[in-house]
């Protein structure tokens, strides 16, 4: 930068900056260091302190509501890993679009109860659409056509198919209520440690 007063002098001064001292070239020992002691406040069983910051001249503070604090607390833990609704029909509606792969990405993608739960009914359901399109719609690819041969042959493990896919979405639905309920029930109790 360009001095504006145009004699090339220091206009902040020609006091140079102080000469560094404190070290020497080797670092102390560890008997050497000196402890540093840091006075906190007193621990109470609620986890809140009873008395003010140190060093603060103010009066005590008073304990926090340990109902308040800890049950809100631990309701959105609890929350977070039950999830929503709308949660569990995405997830229900990915697997029942896009088969396994939608299974295996709403299973990658969320941790909640809820879309695990989704995903297993959607997983039933698809099971049961596949099993409804073999029985009911004409096909012209080979395969396809031996396949609902097949079933049609054997109605037993159509049952048994169908049976499974049935009991697979339910079982989903009525884990996520079940879940669901003990959530509300426990998000009704006093939180004590």
């Amino acid at each position: 930068m360009s001095d504006q007063s145009g004699g090339g002098e220091n206009t902040r001064g020609d006091i140079p900056p102080p000469a560094y001292t404190g070290y020497d070239g080797t670092p102390p020992s560890y008997q050497e260091h000196a402890v540093k002691k840091v006075d906190l406040p007193p621990y109470t069983g609620d986890g809140a302190g009873n008395t003010a910051f140190v060093g603060d001249d103010s009066e005590e503070v008073p304990p926090r509501n340990r109902h308040v604090t800890y049950g809100y607390a631990a309701m959105l833990l609890s929350n977070e890993e039950l999830g929503t609704d709308s949660i569990f029909i995405l997830c229900l509606l990915v697997c029942l679009l896009f088969n396994w792969v939608g299974y295996i990405i709403c299973c990658c993608l969320f941790t909640s109860i809820a879309a695990r739960c989704g995903a297993l009914s959607g997983i039933g359901l698809n099971l049961i659409k596949m099993l409804v399109i073999l029985r009911k719609c004409q096909f012209e690819n080979p395969q396809l056509v031996q396949t609902q041969l097949y079933l049609q042959l054997h109605d037993f493990q159509y049952a048994a198919l169908m049976l499974l896919g049935i009991v697979t979405m339910f079982y989903g639905f009525l884990r996520y209520n079940t879940a669901k309920a003990q959530f509300n029930r426990q998000a009704l109790l006093p939180r004590y440690m």
